[in-house]
């Protein structure tokens, strides 16, 4: 990638610091966006996933036109299956998460919702054969800590919107992270084998139907009706937390292990807390950020291990040749 992105012979290359970074800043705004948009969360999440859709059919038809994509290949067979149950995973979190926005905090529901390190710490290593440091296991399962105290803190009494109920936001943001857990699981298999673009696409696609359809047929939302406002705030969720946020995630996992190209995201709820206290006025309480203090904890040391690893690889690579 040139002098610029790169930090030479060993290591995480900057550009992937980079992109983690624009990720995370982009996904702190979607629960803000939700929130402002002020619509029913499976209404917001199925326009977010039509929307992305279109533009991401968009942006692989004018890559190939314009030489820089290969003749798209796009997933068929089992990886069609695989990619439709990704698809299905996808629009269950966006859906449950987005729900839950409007029953707990932003923060405390942020926070939960990013909080799968533990599950992907054991889908990598019994699936991906991914091996991990005692560091990097301790940083993802002090993660799951955190979430333990913030599942306690939700049924005593947590502060929540008009209206809400923090242990139904809770069980609602703990069914999306188990459901985002699952999409990142199967896409890491399937990113081995396809473009970002060729993968995001079947996704995105069959998650847009299947949120349309939960919104139509169960909760029974409506989809249109909305002021300019409304379509403005969710075009950006679309644009910001969606192609600046997941599509980039979706790079990383071919070139990173599945800890180290996703736990980064639990930095959303510092970015998403900022936001919702200069946005819509939510200040966190002691024992709140107490409890998220505990679950970013491990960003750094996942981070710090896979960045080791790979020097110290690289370092024993060029010292056999």
């Amino acid at each position: 990638m040139g002098r610029l992105f790169s930090t030479g012979q060993y290591g995480i290359v900057r550009w992937e610091y980079a992109v983690l970074a624009i990720a995370v800043a982009n996904v702190s705004t979607a629960s803000i966006l939700v929130r402002l948009a002020g619509v029913h969360g499976f209404a917001a999440a199925t326009w977010r996933l039509v929307l992305s859709t279109i533009l991401t059919a968009s942006i692989l038809a004018a890559a190939y036109a314009l030489g820089s994509h290969r003749r798209p290949s796009l997933p068929q067979g089992m990886d069609l299956l695989l990619s439709i149950a990704s698809g299905t995973a996808l629009a269950l979190h966006f859906d449950l998460w987005m729900a839950s926005l409007f029953h707990m905090s932003v923060a405390m529901s942020v926070t939960v919702v990013d909080s799968y390190p533990a599950v992907l710490a054991l889908v990598g290593y019994r699936v991906f054969r991914e091996r991990y440091t005692p560091l990097q296991l301790l940083g993802a399962f002090a993660a799951m800590a955190g979430v333990a105290g913030i599942a306690f803190y939700s049924s005593h009494g947590a502060s929540s919107p008009p209206g809400g109920d923090p242990l139904k936001g809770f069980l609602l943001a703990f069914a999306g992270m188990l459901a985002v857990a699952a999409y990142f699981s199967i896409g890491k298999g399937l990113r081995q084998r396809y473009t970002t673009l060729e993968y995001t696409l079947p996704v995105y696609g069959s998650a847009a139907l299947v949120s349309a359809l939960l919104t139509i047929l169960v909760v029974k939302a409506p989809l249109t009706g909305y002021n300019e406002e409304v379509y403005l705030y969710l075009a950006l969720l679309a644009l910001l937390p969606m192609l600046g946020g997941h599509t980039l995630i979706n790079l990383l996992l071919r070139r990173l292990s599945l800890l180290a190209a996703t736990v980064p995201i639990l930095g959303e709820p510092v970015g998403a807390a900022a936001l919702a206290w200069i946005i819509l006025g939510e200040k966190l309480e002691i024992v709140e950020a107490l409890l998220m203090a505990i679950v970013l904890m491990g960003i750094g040391l996942v981070l710090y291990e896979e960045n080791r690893v790979k020097v110290e690889g690289s370092a024993g690579s060029s010292t056999q040749g």
